[in-house]
């Protein structure tokens, strides 16, 4: 998935959530509606059928007339009609003693019929009562409850099944996560939409992914060096056998003259400095793999005398086996930054190089020029046949590499059946640059 498709889906996951809440709640409420519609319908029409009403005025009137004989209701003591009514939820009351009335001048006039209806008091006196009932009211307090419980469902309900992939999808998030926990690295994370959780989901897959390379890489590490000193210790066993037992025979003087003695002492140097190559060969690969062993000390130097040392003394060792240079070196001008310590590390390898694989009849070819603010160098030696070919590690020309890029240049190297070519490249300081 692109960087531009996941900065899409930012915000997105909010904008489904707020969607579904408000879709929910509009259903919600339109549900609430349509229950209470049909419920006020089916109220109304049952509570509107012939003789309901009247049935429950008679009943009323019933009850009130038990209410007066039972507690003596008379002129009196009228007034304790007001807790008939009060017990009476449905029921509006009013009592009168006389509504007869002799004219009145608004009789052409449409007026709202009341209807009385005539009640005795416990001692005999007449009274009347206007009654009105409001029917079934408790129907409509269960009716609007019922509504709000059903709207309430509805939304919630919905809104549940509208998250609910979205739910799932963090449920099975948590349970990748658990089985990475657990040690198995390599279970895959289910990537899925486009939102926040597809963010989070592709975050925990690279992190993964990068452990995963870490391990991998630790583990051609740990290989390495396993192989590393496992073959130095065997390369280093054979010529320490070796001088271990020169040792003893001149120690015990067992040597039959002084050519003897010097031959024995010529095999003791021999394993010496090839013990000591094999060491360095191990230093070098930890400067490889591992820590420098000290800072870098820059300074400039002069691409001239750089060349100069590079001709005249450096490949010393080089000349004295017998072999030749061949200096071809154009007009230098600039400065280079260098740790002169660590260049000679340079020369030394490339030196052992030579003397492991150049060709002593050919000349060691150096070139120099300055070519788009960086100085150039190239050496170029034929390269000697070999009867036992053994596969070379690299590891001192691997060295020079880090130590050129460490100078902020290049190095590289190419190899055929004749010949050998070092290409190494350092930036030209400018004319104001520190020393």
């Amino acid at each position: 998935m692109s960087i531009k498709k996941k900065m899409s889906g930012k915000h997105k996951l909010a904008l489904e959530l707020l969607l579904a809440t408000v879709l929910s709640l509009l259903i919600g409420v339109l549900a609430a509606n349509g229950v209470a519609s049909l419920a006020y319908d089916y109220l109304n029409r049952k509570l509107t059928r012939e003789g309901y009403y009247e049935r429950r005025v008679e009943e009323s009137l019933q009850s009130l007339q038990r209410f007066i004989d039972q507690n003596q209701v008379t002129e009196e003591n009228v007034e304790l009609l007001y807790i008939w009514v009060q017990k009476q939820r449905d029921i509006y009351a009013v009592f009168y003693k006389d509504v007869d009335s002799l004219f009145s001048p608004y009789q052409e006039q449409e007026q709202e019929e009341i209807t009385y209806y005539d009640v005795e008091l416990a001692d005999g006196t007449p009274i009347k009562a206007e009654l009105e009932c409001y029917m079934g009211m408790k129907y409509y307090y269960g009716v609007d409850a019922a509504s709000i419980v059903v709207g309430i469902s509805c939304f919630v309900v919905l809104l549940l099944l509208l998250i609910h992939r979205k739910i799932r999808y963090i449920n099975r998030l948590e349970n990748e996560l658990k089985i990475l926990g657990g040690g198995n690295m390599e279970y895959p994370i289910s990537i899925q939409g486009n939102d926040e959780l597809t963010s989070l989901a592709l975050g925990i897959e690279a992190m993964k992914n990068e452990i995963l390379e870490r391990q991998r890489l630790k583990a051609e590490a740990e290989k390495a060096n396993t192989e590393l000193v496992t073959a130095m210790s065997h390369d280093l066993r054979t010529p320490l056998t070796s001088l271990i037992g020169y040792l003893e025979l001149l120690n015990l003087h067992r040597y039959d003259d002084e050519t003897q003695l010097e031959n024995y002492l010529k095999h003791c140097r021999e394993k010496a400095f090839q013990m000591k190559k094999m060491s360095d060969r191990l230093f070098e690969y930890f400067l490889v793999y591992g820590k420098e062993e000290q800072p870098y000390q820059f300074r400039n130097v002069t691409c001239e005398n750089l060349l100069e040392d590079l001709c005249n003394s450096q490949f010393f060792e080089w000349q004295e086996a017998g072999g030749s240079l061949d200096c071809q070196v154009e007009e230098l001008g600039g400065s280079v930054k260098i740790d002169t310590e660590y260049m000679q590390r340079v020369t030394d390898n490339l030196v052992s190089n030579l003397k492991k694989y150049g060709d002593l009849n050919y000349p060691l070819t150096i070139r120099a020029f300055e070519r788009q603010d960086m100085l150039h160098i190239l050496l170029t030696n034929h390269v000697r046949e070999q009867k036992n070919v053994v596969e070379s590690t690299q590891i001192g020309l691997k060295t020079c590499r880090k130590i050129i890029e460490n100078c902020e240049g290049k190095f590289d190297w190419e190899r055929n059946d004749q010949e050998f070519t070092v290409h190494m490249e350092l930036p030209l300081q400018s004319a104001n640059s520190e020393s």
